[in-house]
């Protein structure tokens, strides 16, 4: 595999991953649901998936 087909590759897999992401927050949004994520120190932080989706809206555009 050449070395720009490598690079194709990650970006696909990339954006895949950035397409599953949003659908999981928009689904979990919908059903009114929370996400965890990790804070700066590693602990878990509970926010409603509507918080979540709108920030990532924000900087990943819509």
């Amino acid at each position: 595999m050449s070395e720009q087909e490598e690079i194709e590759l990650q970006e696909k897999i990339c954006r895949g991953l950035e397409i599953s992401y949003e659908r999981l927050l928009r689904r979990k949004a919908a059903l009114g649901q929370e996400m965890v994520f990790a804070d700066e120190n590693g602990m878990p932080r509970v926010i409603p998936a509507k918080e979540a989706l709108v920030e990532y809206l924000k900087t990943h555009g819509e």
